[in-house]
């Protein structure tokens, strides 16, 4: 096993990778090439360093409104929890009720 040196973003990704896989941590690691020690040690640290965090990585995709039929949904997920919301939701109510889950 070589070691490779990942940032902070690649090991989110991985861990992510993980929690969507619905594999055991050994199965992953083994599959991914990780020593499953301290991946645990990792996921660990980051999690709890992330629950702290208000931010939450966002992936945007560009919409052209013109073309927007009223059957378009906003979808939001984190992890396993999925949120969807019509196209027409004022932005200032999404903020409110993003500040409230946060707190």
């Amino acid at each position: 096993m070589s070691r490779q040196y990942r940032n902070t973003a690649q090991w989110l990704e991985l861990i992510e990778a993980f929690e969507l896989s619905g594999k055991t941590q050994v199965e992953f690691c083994a599959e991914h090439d990780l020593n499953a020690a301290y991946f645990s040690k990792r996921r660990s640290e980051l999690l709890s360093a992330h629950s702290e965090s208000a931010f939450v990585q966002v992936q945007a995709q560009a919409v052209k409104m013109s073309a927007v039929s009223p059957d378009i949904k906003l979808t939001l997920r984190f992890q396993q929890t999925e949120l969807v919301l019509p196209l027409s939701v004022e932005p200032r109510w999404l903020a409110g009720l993003i500040k409230a889950l946060s707190a």
